[in-house]
This record gives structure tokens, sequence and C-alpha cells, in this order.
């Protein structure tokens, strides 16, 4: 990009001074002209404007070099610039925030970590986040997340302009729960008559049906969240029949020894007391289990997220429940049980 020094007259505390500016074509090919001079000082001698000049064309090398992967390392950092400029005005980050934000920018870099940080557009973001299976809330979070990346790249001249998407519609849809009369028919007494009711496929076999079934259970009468029944370990029963709910498998799969909501000074733990067939439907599954053994797995493997509301529906079908228009997903035992 070739700048030009041309000089105006203009006028500064009722005096008319000579200042020098620039000009040159952006990318559209249309002419832009500009202050040579920072903080709304101009540059009023060529030298001065010159070298400043010099300094922007450096910038253009930076901003020609740097990708989103370059600038946000270690961007959401308790000890990273931004974080301590958001702590200066006020703004307070928790560890769990900060938590929540690094995943979110993953995401984002998953998908634009080696674009250059001056080739972003509206259009790329919103079809990126249209195209995500997930809620608009989770789209909106990301969202907010690109506005402070690209703010401090605004602040420190690497982008002209940021980009800034709109936020969607919260499209949350209230869940619905199960009746007793549901959960009696989905839960039959007699163990055969259990591994029927929840049989989705005839090759199935039936410790995994069992499991399941005792895992769904569990999820109804404690009102455990789904990422902590998934991360749930043997060694987390502090006698048969109580659970110390500490761990939890976090939006990248990961367990973690955390739960929801989580601080530094408070991690959210706590004690679950199971009902007594809770207590022992899930001890059936211990056999030669370890401590560190997943108690609820499928297949030899531990369970996801889809996995378990795509199995739950399908037994909420076959029992003829219409989980569909009542919105009765993973999360609907949590609100039953409440």
């Amino acid at each position: 990009m070739i700048k030009h020094l041309f000089q105006r007259t203009i006028t500064r505390k009722g005096k008319k001074i000579k200042a020098w500016y620039y000009w040159y074509y952006d990318a559209d090919g249309k002419q832009v002209r500009k202050s040579c001079g920072q903080n709304g000082k101009p540059c009023t001698i060529k030298r001065d404007a010159e070298a400043f000049l010099d300094g922007l064309d450096e910038k253009e090398l930076t901003r020609e070099k740097t990708t989103f992967n370059d600038f946000c390392k270690d961007f959401y950092s308790p000890e990273s610039y931004f974080i301590k400029k958001q702590l200066a005005r006020g703004y307070v980050y928790q560890q769990n925030t900060l938590y929540q934000k690094n995943l979110y920018m993953d995401k984002f870099l998953l998908r634009f970590g080696e674009r250059l940080v001056t080739n972003l557009t509206v259009g790329d973001v919103e079809r990126w986040l249209i195209d995500m299976d997930c809620s608009n809330s989770v789209k909106n979070n990301i969202i907010a997340t690109i506005d402070e990346i690209e703010s401090e790249l605004y602040s420190n001249q690497l982008i002209d302009n940021p980009v800034h998407v709109k936020h969607f519609k919260r499209n949350t849809v209230e869940k619905g729960i199960l009746t007793l009369q549901e959960i009696t028919l989905l839960f039959p007494p007699d163990y055969d008559s259990l591994i029927e009711k929840w049989r989705v496929r005839t090759t199935e076999r039936e410790q995994d049906i069992y499991s399941f079934a005792t895992a769904i259970y569990t999820l109804l009468s404690t009102g455990m969240r789904s990422s902590e029944l998934r991360a749930l370990q043997w060694n987390q029963f502090v006698r048969p029949d109580a659970i110390l709910i500490n761990a939890m498998i976090d939006s990248n799969d990961k367990r973690v020894n955390r739960l929801k909501k989580w601080s530094a000074e408070n991690k959210r733990w706590r004690v679950t007391i199971l009902p007594d067939r809770t207590a022992k439907m899930i001890d059936l599954l211990r056999l030669d289990k370890s401590d560190d053994d997943y108690v609820f797995i499928y297949e030899g493997k531990t369970l996801t997220t889809w996995f378990l509301l795509d199995h739950f529906k399908c037994v909420l079908r076959k029992s003829g429940i219409d989980c569909d228009k009542r919105n009765i997903t993973i999360h609907s035992c949590r609100f039953t049980y409440n």
C-alpha cells in the first residue's frame, strides 16, 4: 500500500496552521485520507510526518503476519494484559468465567486460528455459527468472546474496524418433565421387564441395556446433571448409598474436578444420598470394577451427551411418550427431580 503525503490548512485553537496528511487507495480502490499524528496532535513538520508513515509501515507488516492464534495466545490468562486492563476498569473475571471464555475461544481458534486478524469478516463468523450444532445461547457466548478479541485488536491498531456480529435470538424452549405414571411405566420392578422396556435393538447386550436404564434412573432420582453422571467413577462413593459429586465432563469432553458455576473459592462439590432402589440398581454394576473405572458405560465406552439423548428418546418413543412435542430431553430428568 503506497501512501502519499500532502498538506492541509487547519484551525487549531483559533489559529490556522499547515498540517501533514497522507492518502492511499484501499482494497476497493477508494481514496482514503488520514491525518499524520497521534492523540489529536497533527504533524506540522515534514520529517515528523515521514517518521509517522514509517511507523505505519511497520504496523502494516505486523498486521500482515499476525494470525488469531498469534494474538490470542494466553489472551484469557489471569496474568494477561487484557485481564489486567479489565480488572483496572472494575471488571472481575472469575476463574470459572475465564475457563468458559477459553473454551469458547478454543472453538473460535479451531476454525479461524490460522486466519490473519485483518481478514475476518462478519459473514465468515455468521456462516460458521449458523452451521454450528449448538444452542443460540452458546453461539451468543462465542460472539461475546469474539467481540472482546476484536476490541483488543482494534485497541492495538492491528485492525481498522472490529467485526461485530449480531446476537442470535435465544431458542430456549421450556423443558418437559416426566409424570410419576410415566416413570413407573419406564422402570418396572421386574429385571426382565426392565431390560425389555429399555431394549432399543435386538443386538444390544443385556449389561449395556441395564447400565443405560440405571443411568437414567439415577438422573431422575438424584437430580444430577448429565455431565456429572458421565464423569461418575466408583471412587466417588463415600458409602454404598452416597456419592461425592466432585467431577464433570466439560464441553471439550474432558473429566475435570469441578462442577458447573464453580469458582476458585467454591468448586460446588456436594454429597448426594441415593434412594434405596437407585443404590441397589447401581450396586449390580460394580462387579470387578476398580475405583477409577467409570460407573456407567455402554459397549465398553463412556457415555456421550449425544448418545444419552438419542438413546433416551428412542426408549421414550417406544413407550408411547411424545418427547419431541413435550421437549423432553436428558436435562428433563433434573427438572423432573426438582
